[in-house]
């Protein structure tokens, strides 16, 4: 186990292929020199397993540094066919996470997908804990050679965290209708939270939509809760459907910010429903994050490998059913 280095990265490519064939949605993760140069921006780390006698590299693990909070996310995890079974992605992460504590990051996320639970338990036996579900959030392209071939329909990931330091308790301003289960994530997390009364909201708000043809993905961003926050949240939602360019469309609102509870609500009212906790793309700490569909999923195809994993499941179908989503 060791940190990548630039010879590494043609055999970080053949790990792409043989894991995912041409399927993976970033076409850099197949060209060795743009590769080397990802990884020598310092905000992506990586690490990779090698074998004693060939030095062949047979699995690779990465961190990327995209939040504005101290926060990295672990992904692209891939051990090749004839070295699994020998925890190579566990020992990986453990490898990294010792990096990232050098380079000051405090938490860590994880995205693991659903057509398989292999990922979900790697990060269990690392000690990541669900917060959430995005469902849709890959295109259903996606080949996952070495698991479960090509996937039945777009890809669904659990949102999983990890605390490198003791978190801080934070006060929230959410729906009272989701307390209960916020305060499970929490505890899971082993984080306090403490619930907030309703307050007014006053003054002008932010908001950022960003667009992934990629991914086929929309995310709006509350950076800032306002007075007409409701009606430009609704006027961005009616924009993405009318150009039909997002499979999918992820809100994020700061719940601790006053007025949280309010425009979840509001959100609602026009179909998104919820999906739990995640880092905030826009600030410091954790964001709450709602979903809208605007394309069909089959929920019974999701396999999910821990209890709180389920438990978010089956509150989301329940939720997606309330509200209409």
């Amino acid at each position: 186990m060791r940190r990548f280095r630039p010879e590494d990265a043609a055999g970080v490519a053949a790990c792409f292929r043989e894991t995912y064939g041409e399927s993976y949605p970033l076409a850099a993760c197949y060209e060795p020199r743009r590769i080397i140069e990802q990884n020598r921006t310092g905000r992506h780390l990586a690490a990779v397993a090698v074998a004693d006698r060939t030095g062949e590299v047979v699995g690779h693990c990465s961190v990327q540094c995209r939040y504005p909070w101290p926060v990295g996310e672990c992904g692209q995890i891939m051990v090749k066919r004839g070295h699994q079974g020998r925890s190579l992605a566990v020992r990986m992460g453990h490898f990294l996470e010792q990096e990232t504590l050098g380079i000051g990051l405090r938490c860590l996320v994880a995205y693991e997908v659903t057509s398989h639970q292999a990922t979900q338990l790697i990060a269990q036996r690392a000690r990541f804990r669900p917060c959430g579900l995005l469902l849709g959030a890959m295109p259903a392209t996606l080949v996952f050679r070495n698991m479960t071939g090509a996937v039945s329909q777009r890809e669904s990931c659990m949102t999983s965290i990890k605390y490198l330091y003791p978190p801080q308790p934070t006060a929230v301003h959410v729906p009272a209708h989701h307390q209960d289960m916020i305060a499970r994530i929490f505890a899971g997390l082993e984080k306090t939270v403490v619930f907030q009364p309703t307050s007014p909201i006053s003054g002008l708000g932010e908001i950022i939509v960003r667009e992934s043809q990629i991914w086929e993905t929309a995310d709006i961003l509350i950076r800032r809760i306002g007075k007409h926050t409701a009606q430009e949240l609704r006027a961005h939602l009616r924009d993405l459907l009318a150009r039909d360019i997002a499979e999918v469309v992820y809100l994020e609102i700061p719940p601790v910010q006053a007025g949280g509870e309010t425009i979840c609500q509001e959100a609602e009212k026009v179909g998104f429903f919820f999906a739990g906790l995640g880092p905030s793309s826009t600030a410091e700490g954790e964001t709450l994050i709602l979903q809208y569909l605007n394309t069909k999923l089959d929920l019974s195809c999701l396999r999910v490998a821990t209890p709180m994993g389920k438990e978010i499941l089956e509150y989301l179908r329940q939720e997606q059913r309330r509200v209409g989503g």
